[in-house]
């Protein structure tokens, strides 16, 4: 039987926070990056499952990155802030 746990975080300025699960020890997430600048970019991959943390950071910096307008189905809170190109 095959488990799926989803998460969703709070967004924080200048900090990825993104989406997670984890289905019978496979991790995958999607991950909003948003600085400074309030300008955010999603991005998309496959990871570990082993802490999630750490899952999240890695997609953050090695994970697809994700069109504008699958970003904004998958963070539509974010609609006010523009999308990193």
């Amino acid at each position: 039987m095959v488990t799926l746990r989803g998460q969703c975080h709070e967004f924080q300025p200048n900090k990825f926070e993104g989406r997670y699960w984890n289905s019978s020890g496979f991790g995958c997430a999607v991950v909003a990056s948003i600085g400074r600048e309030g300008a955010w970019a999603a991005y998309i991959g496959g990871c570990a499952g082993q802490r999630e943390e750490e899952d999240l950071e890695f997609v953050a910096a090695y994970g697809c990155k994700l069109s504008e307008g699958d970003a904004r189905h998958f963070f539509p809170q974010l609609i006010e802030l523009p999308y990193r190109a």
